[in-house]
């Protein structure tokens, strides 16, 4: 291949690589690999991993009320970090969107969990908002609502 050639495209990959749909499409997959990382942190209870996962002003909107992290912390992760129960996610990513630092997203989860014969499951339509922190993406607010279907 000739230099001219090869630094066309070069050129031409450089530029689709910094384009916003590249972009936004390695952002997208980074959340949701965030996501699935930290819904994992509610099966092994593991608070210092969800807590590096949130930002610093984290909420979430759980039965109607708004939770700080201290708060979410009781209730979910303290609560049941003596139960023997095995949680397992189905992720069904609806949307992530992003624009620069700030993103959103909405997903339908489904979680079985199991303890001895015993299996329960549960679902969830939820929606959240990621800000992108020191180059890392960080939960910033989750919507959760039970779903019946």
């Amino acid at each position: 291949m000739q230099p001219k050639a090869f630094c066309f495209f070069l050129a031409i990959f450089i530029l689709a690589v910094r384009s916003p749909i590249f972009s936004q499409q390695n952002d997208s997959a980074a959340i949701a690999k965030l996501l699935i990382t930290d819904y994992a942190t509610m099966g092994n209870m593991d608070i210092p991993a969800h807590v590096k996962n949130v930002s610093n002003d984290y909420l979430l909107i759980e039965k109607g009320q708004v939770w700080p992290i201290e708060t979410e912390l009781d209730s979910i992760y303290r609560k049941f970090a003596n139960r023997k129960e095995e949680r397992t996610d189905f992720f069904e990513i609806r949307t992530i969107k992003s624009d620069g630092n700030m993103a959103y997203g909405l997903w339908h989860l489904r979680s079985t969990f199991k303890e001895g014969e015993k299996i329960k499951e549960l679902k969830w339509n939820e929606s959240g908002v990621f800000r992108k922190e020191n180059g890392e993406w960080k939960i910033a607010l989750i919507h959760s609502s039970m779903s019946t279907n």
